[in-house]
Parts: structure tokens; C-alpha cells; sequence
């Protein structure tokens, strides 16, 4: 299956019978791919798209992925057919409607981005350790990353106040017969308890604290110090944000696929616009991400002329976009994403199913028999979730 970016500008786009035709002045002859062969359509710049294509798009579970081509608006996305199983959806809205099941996996994903945050500092911090010793194989990899000893009791730190923050939401049950993962006791019985507030507090606290670490692993001229975004101000923050949007739009298609509703989330409320769910299901790679993005940097996948800078360009330094990736880095960097997608794509599925699996073992009403799409397509988890 193909994952088709499409990035010239004036660009037509339509569809004959089951075919993607791409058509612009600079190519010999129109581009032909049969719908079939495509999992994702990605449109990053103005193109004339026909309204038919968009009803092809859908009939071929097609997901269409259309990011801002100007300096305002967000991401647009089309997911193709929602899936019918209509219970996973009612089950999905009384696990956020009771108070219990929603601290409990609310809790859930705060601890798992905590060990993923201090995870990603170790790696980071035992690549360019050893990059840096003579005899080391990777030593002439490690490019950016000229790591003082200030700054590795920084990071020693920042991985320290990361792992007791997530050692906060190790879960107890008080002994008895039953055992904890007893339907009757996996909500109910477990401590602490921590409200929801209390939870994205504590998120935002890791948060702070992870950057503070993460950021010391980056060139000095990249001008990355914390992370900020709407707008991106250095590169490092601009790639995130382009990455991070393109994960929450697998975790989209994964979650609409499986039939659960994006907009209603677990940790993060639902808000006008917002994919809350999907919100929540990036947390489990965004760790993923950070390291690929630095390895973008480390290894000059991309490099600082691939971004018109403020300070560079002439432009004010009160610029509303101080930070924009050019066309260079934009090629680059969809042609290195194409090489992890299909990777965060099949963990973003496996999720969304491990999910389901949960709910169903842990909430459903156990006079229901257990649904037969679950059974036949469930896929083997690559990597542990909840």
C-alpha cells in the first residue's frame, strides 16, 4: 500500500474509474495510481481537487490528510468509512461518563508518556555518550550532540524527576482472593486515585521537564529551548509539530477503523474541533517521534537551510511565523516519514484494538457475547500498550 504526498503546487487531482490521476504542467504525462494500491493521501500545498475524488477516496477507505498550504487554517482530514460496530461506541462514552474507568486509563496514559519521556533521555543520552568516546563505531555519527557534564546531570536529573512522577501511578489493589484484573476490582479498587485535573497538571509538570532534558541534545544554532508551538519558532519545534500532526491523523484512521469516536477523549476533554481520543492515543509514540526527529538533526537529513529563519531572512523578529520548513526540507522530510509510517501506523491499529480488548474484558456487560470482528482481526501487538 502506497502513502502519496503530494507537494507541487497547481497540482489537479481527480479520479477516473478506480484511478488517482495527478496531473501538472511540469509532468510529461498524467500520473495514474489505481485507489486500491493507496492507504493515505497527503495534500501540503494549493491543488484543484474534485469532489468526485473525494467520494472515491471514502468508497476505497482512502484516508485524505490536507495540511494548511498558507499561514493559517489547520489540518483538514477525511477518513474514509467509520466502522458499523455502533456498541464499542456506546461502550467508549460510558467509560468517560463514569468517573472511575476515566481516572483509571486517564492515569494509564499519564504513566505511560512518563516512562516514555525518561526512556527517550536515556537512549538520547547513551547514543552520544558513547558517540563521543574515540573508539566508539557510532563517533562520527553523533554530529550535534557535544554533551558537556553540566548537562549530563541535567539530563540525570530531568530522568530522575520523570521517574518518580510516573512511579506516583503505580497502581495497588488491596489483597484479597479476587485478583486485580477481576472486572469487579480493576476500576473500583485500585489507589491512588487522582483527578483529571491532577492528572494533565502532572502531565504538564513531566512535560516541562522532559523538554528541559530533550532540548539539550540539539545544536545551539537550531535555537531550540523549549517547546512551542502555533507558530513553531526554530526548526526543532517546527518538524515536531508537522510530525505530531501527521501521528494524530494515523491515530485517527486507526480509531474511527475500529469504531471508536476521535472527539471524545479520556484525558483530554472534549473540546470544539479537537480529536480528544486521538489526543490521547498519540501520547503512547510520541516518544517515537522525538527520537526519529532527532535523528533528522543528528544525522543532517535536515539542516538549517532547509528553514527560512526570522532572524535570517530578514523578517522582523515579531514575525507571526519566525519558523517555516522550505520546500527542500519538505521533500526530505516526507520521504524520511514514509520510512517509519508504516511502523507508527500498525502500532497506532494495535492500540486502538488493545483498547477495545480492555474495555470489552473490563466494562462491557458480560452477557454479551464478545463481538466476532474483534476476534478475526484483532493483530498481534508489537509492542506492549496498556
Amino acid at each position: 500500500m502506497q502513502n502519496i504526498v503530494i507537494d507541487k503546487k497547481g497540482s489537479q487531482i481527480y479520479s477516473q474509474r478506480s484511478l488517482l490521476i495527478i496531473q501538472h504542467p511540469s509532468f510529461g504525462k498524467p500520473l495514474s495510481i489505481p485507489l486500491s494500491q493507496i492507504q493515505s493521501l497527503t495534500i501540503t500545498t494549493q491543488v484543484d481537487l474534485s469532489s468526485t475524488l473525494l467520494t472515491r477516496l471514502s468508497e476505497n477507505n482512502v484516508s485524505l490528510c490536507v495540511l494548511p498550504s498558507g499561514r493559517t487554517g489547520e489540518a483538514c482530514f477525511l477518513l474514509g468509512g467509520w466502522h458499523a460496530a455502533i456498541e464499542r461506541r456506546i461502550q467508549q462514552y460510558d467509560v468517560i461518563h463514569q468517573v472511575s474507568s476515566r481516572r483509571y486509563w486517564a492515569s494509564v496514559l499519564v504513566r505511560l508518556k512518563l516512562h516514555q519521556q525518561a526512556d527517550v533521555l536515556i537512549k538520547l543520552k547513551q547514543h552520544c555518550t558513547s558517540a563521543t568516546t574515540p573508539s566508539s563505531d557510532t563517533a562520527s555519527d553523533c554530529i550535534h550532540s557535544a554533551i558537556t557534564e553540566s548537562q549530563l546531570v541535567e539530563i540525570d536529573v530531568a530522568i530522575k524527576k520523570l521517574k518518580s512522577l510516573r512511579d506516583k501511578f503505580r497502581r495497588h489493589y488491596p489483597t484479597t482472593s479476587i485478583p486485580s484484573s477481576h472486572p469487579s476490582r480493576v476500576y473500583n479498587d485500585y489507589t491512588p486515585h487522582y483527578q483529571i485535573a491532577s492528572l494533565l497538571g502532572t502531565e504538564g509538570i513531566g512535560s516541562a521537564i522532559y523538554f528541559n532534558g530533550y532540548q539539550q541534545f540539539f545544536a545551539d544554532d537550531l535555537q531550540f529551548r523549549t517547546r512551542n508551538r502555533r507558530p513553531p519558532k526554530d526548526p526543532v519545534n517546527v518538524v515536531l509539530s508537522l510530525s505530531y500532526t501527521l501521528l494524530q491523523h494515523l491515530y485517527q484512521q486507526a480509531l474511527y477503523s475500529v469504531g471508536f469516536d476521535p472527539y471524545y477523549g479520556v484525558l483530554h476533554s472534549p473540546s470544539y474541533g479537537r480529536q480528544s481520543l486521538a489526543c490521547d492515543f498519540v501520547e503512547l509514540q510520541r516518544s517515537t517521534i522525538d527520537f526519529w526527529v532527532w535523528t533528522l538533526f543528528e544525522q543532517r537529513i535536515l539542516i538549517l537551510e532547509d528553514f527560512s529563519i526570522s532572524g535570517n531572512s530578514g523578517i522582523s523578529d515579531d514575525s507571526n511565523y519566525p519558523c517555516e520548513l522550505l520546500k527542500s526540507g519538505r521533500s526530505k522530510f516526507y520521504k524520511a516519514f514514509s520510512g517509519i509510517r508504516p511502523m507508527l501506523s500498525k502500532h497506532a491499529l494495535s492500540h486502538a484494538w488493545l483498547w477495545q480488548n480492555r474495555i470489552q474484558r473490563y466494562h462491557s456487560d458480560k452477557t454479551l457475547s464478545p463481538s466476532l470482528s474483534f476476534v478475526s482481526h484483532h493483530p498481534e501487538s508489537s509492542q506492549p500498550a496498556f
